[in-house]
């Protein structure tokens, strides 16, 4: 009995230490819209296996890979974001920090002006669960200050980033054009406008 314990704990150990690689993938990834991390989570993962991680709120990660290599292909996706392949060198786990991987996504703010020529300016909200409709005191708001509110529910379609954006370029323009007034009766959760 001891003998047949001692040979499964012998092969446990061996296997243990077989796929124990001395590689550790450090990573932050940042949007290439606010140099920061990227609103939502992170994913990544050693592309072409089920060996992945979260990263942290600051953009941060850690991921032991299956085996080492002298490259390792990630796939990182975050929100709206496009997803990123890349390619993480092992020389890179030697570093003291964490290697920069950027996340990319274009934010279309001439639609800001499309929509101000129109007269058809939004401010996006991103509510509960469902989007919150209207008060009558809200498509008063609407009517007079000549925009429209856009609430997303609890998830946007597009990536936060853009949409923080679209919204203080829109405020910037109901500020330049209203003084100022329009702001007493906004809804306070507009993106941006704090």
């Amino acid at each position: 009995m001891k003998l047949k314990l001692l040979l499964i704990f012998t092969i446990f150990i061996t296997e243990v230490a077989v796929s124990q690689t001395k590689d550790t993938i450090r990573g932050r990834v940042i949007s290439s819209i606010t140099k920061y991390e990227p609103n939502g989570t992170v994913y990544v993962i050693e592309k072409g296996t089920t060996n992945g991680t979260i990263a942290d709120s600051l953009g941060l990660f850690e991921l032991i890979p299956i085996k080492d290599k002298e490259k390792y292909n990630l796939e990182i996706s975050a929100g709206y974001y496009e997803k990123l392949d890349y390619e993480y060198l092992s020389e890179w786990t030697k570093r003291t920090k964490p290697k920069s991987i950027v996340v990319s996504a274009t934010c279309d703010l001439d639609s800001v002006m499309q929509d101000w020529r129109k007269t058809e300016i939004k401010l996006y909200l991103i509510g509960g669960i469902v989007p919150i409709a209207n008060s009558k005191s809200d498509n008063r708001f609407e009517k007079k200050y000549k925009m429209k509110y856009f609430d997303f529910g609890c998830e946007p379609l597009e990536v936060y980033e853009c949409i923080e954006k679209y919204n203080k370029r829109a405020i910037m323009f109901l500020d330049l054009k209203y003084k100022g007034k329009w702001r007493k009766k906004v809804r306070k959760d507009v993106i941006g406008l704090n």
